[in-house]
């Protein structure tokens, strides 16, 4: 018997689904890795851990998350996409990482819109601007006077160049004409230590991680980076409320894959976070950590994802970062 290559093509178009569907149906075969650009310990890697925890009693394989911090996520994302699509390897990230950090390059490593395959939102954080208690401003307002009284004296740090901390500071600074010293650190976290010890004026850090420098009378908080106060904070001001046209960048956390993962493979895993993500064990240590949970469909990841874009591009012409 003869086969034309059209014969051919129609035999594999029609077995394609078949053979996607079997190879759904054995997964996960082996362990699932999940890499994270979020330092060890911080509040992120806390809740990616938390939700592997609850993927891996109902997925039979452990999910292991594995730290790859440092360089922007650059290098756990290039990891990422050099991986097989097999959906054995995700990516655990902020927002910076996947859709601004390739940018920052002359020759961006990856593009945000095909190189990667959109799983879900883990997670949207509750990022507060904190101050060290010496700092005379109490809020957000307070600080904008200070600094203008004060220009180039002082300084803030942020979770790095071109990320989120860095350019809502920089969108700040380019609204209210603001000369206030960027310092880079390896993660937010570094960047609230290095504050409470005194060594930087401003930072950035989750409220959670934050509040407990609060409580020891280290730093205070100016505000919540939200339009409307987060109903887990009602005490804490949001900076909408501080200032009108307040833009918030995006604070969420990013489950993606390399590109190419079989459609089967990614409904898998979402379903799975999104489960994760209902449970009331998941959802009671969200709100002590300050995180709203996410979800969503893979189509509504990577909708945002081409909005969020936009808003980072905005926040890097702020910053005059070019790329090198």
């Amino acid at each position: 018997m003869k086969f034309t290559a059209v014969s051919l093509c129609i035999a594999g178009a029609l077995c394609a689904p078949v053979f996607q569907n079997a190879l759904s149906q054995g997964y996960p075969a082996k362990p699932v890795r999940v890499l994270s650009t979020f330092t060890p310990g911080s509040v992120a890697d806390g809740a990616m851990r938390i939700v592997a925890q609850k993927m891996t009693a109902s997925m039979g394989q452990a999910v292991v998350v594995e730290v790859q911090a440092g360089a922007g996520g650059l290098l756990a994302a290039q990891t990422l996409i050099r991986s097989a699509p097999d959906g054995y390897t995700i990516l655990h990230a902020a927002p910076s990482t996947v859709v601004s950090a390739p940018f920052l390059q002359k020759n961006p490593p990856y593009h945000p819109l095909k190189d990667f395959t959109y799983i879900t939102r883990l997670a949207i954080a509750t990022i507060s601007m904190l101050a060290t208690t010496s700092l005379p401003a109490n809020n957000v307002k307070e600080l904008i006077d200070y600094v203008r009284a004060n220009p180039g004296k002082l300084a803030y740090g942020s979770n790095g160049v071109g990320a989120t901390q860095h350019l809502e500071m920089e969108l700040l600074k380019e609204k209210y004409g603001l000369d206030i010293t960027h310092v880079p650190y390896k993660g937010g976290q570094l960047g609230l230590n290095a504050a409470a010890a005194g060594q930087i004026p401003v930072a950035f850090a989750p409220v959670a991680s934050a509040l407990t420098q609060v409580r020891a009378g280290k730093v205070k908080i100016l505000a919540v980076m939200s339009v409307e106060r987060y109903a887990a904070f009602p005490d804490l001001a949001s900076m909408g409320e501080q200032l009108p046209d307040y833009e918030k960048m995006p604070t969420s956390d990013e489950i993606v894959g390399p590109v190419g993962i079989p459609a089967p493979i990614v409904m898998r895993l979402n379903a799975e976070i999104v489960s994760a993500l209902k449970s009331p064990e998941v959802i009671e240590r969200f709100n002590k950590i300050g995180f709203i949970p996410g979800g969503g469909t893979p189509e509504e990841h990577a909708a945002q994802i081409k909005k969020d874009m936009e808003v980072f591009a905005k926040g890097r012409k702020a910053a005059r970062i070019e790329a090198e």
